[in-house]
């Protein structure tokens, strides 16, 4: 159950936002989650209630592009994004990726600048990463849609690595059995996190500045600190 701020005032109005399913804890399969609990609050803050139309996250980008859908998260600010979405000034957080790789045969390189020689490293549909992997054209990515998949995709000796957060590997890898051939490696890029909103929606720049409000106040009480730092739900 969300914890709702005790000075939360209701307005009556009310949105959908896109919430991609497969980024546990940050956005799970049932619409639960850290992101949907601080973009929930952040608006609830500023009188705004919020439902989540929970979807993968490649077809959530393409909806709200399209203009179909308001926005969605969680959504990495960078060149490739930025042309096709607005973004607000409040970022949700930053998070730090991962290599994950097979202790059966594990990579020479020792930091992600040194990954390339046609590696095939494993990432989600739709996932931007960071613009140095992106932009890496001594790497072959291989897209699945699920954390799972990357997973059983690595113990398979189908990739070479595996791109993901710590907070997600802690939380799925426990679940994929023979997942104690995993190992990390070493960091990744940090990216920072954002809702994206639609270019093609007439209301986008109001709920932009309602959410920057939302969030400036829940990092001003410790709020957001506070929902990335509880027990994944």
């Amino acid at each position: 159950m969300l914890l709702w701020p005790a000075t939360t005032v209701w307005s009556g109005e009310h949105i959908r936002l896109g919430a991609e399913d497969s980024w546990p804890p940050f956005s799970n399969a049932d619409g639960t989650g850290l992101s949907n609990q601080i973009v929930r609050e952040a608006f609830a803050a500023q009188g705004v209630s919020v439902d989540y139309y929970v979807a993968p996250y490649a077809r959530l980008l393409k909806e709200v592009e399209e203009g179909r859908l308001l926005g969605a998260f969680n959504v990495t600010r960078e060149p490739s994004t930025a042309a096709r979405f607005h973004f607000c000034k409040e970022k949700l957080f930053s998070a730090t990726t991962a290599y994950f790789h097979n202790t059966d045969r594990p990579l020479k390189a020792r930091q992600f600048t040194e990954v390339g020689g046609g590696k095939r490293v494993g990432m989600i549909i739709g996932y931007e990463y960071g613009p140095y992997i992106l932009n890496n054209k001594d790497i072959l990515p291989i897209r699945v849609a699920s954390q799972e998949s990357l997973i059983n995709m690595l113990i398979r000796k189908h990739v070479d690595a595996i791109i993901m957060f710590d907070t997600i590997a802690n939380q799925t890898l426990p679940r994929v059995p023979g997942s104690e051939k995993i190992a990390r490696a070493f960091d990744g890029e940090t990216s920072d996190i954002y809702v994206a909103f639609s270019r093609n929606h007439p209301d986008t720049k109001r709920y932009c500045r309602l959410l920057d409000t939302g969030l400036v106040r829940l990092k001003q009480q410790g709020r957001i600190d506070a929902i990335l730092t509880q027990s994944p739900r």
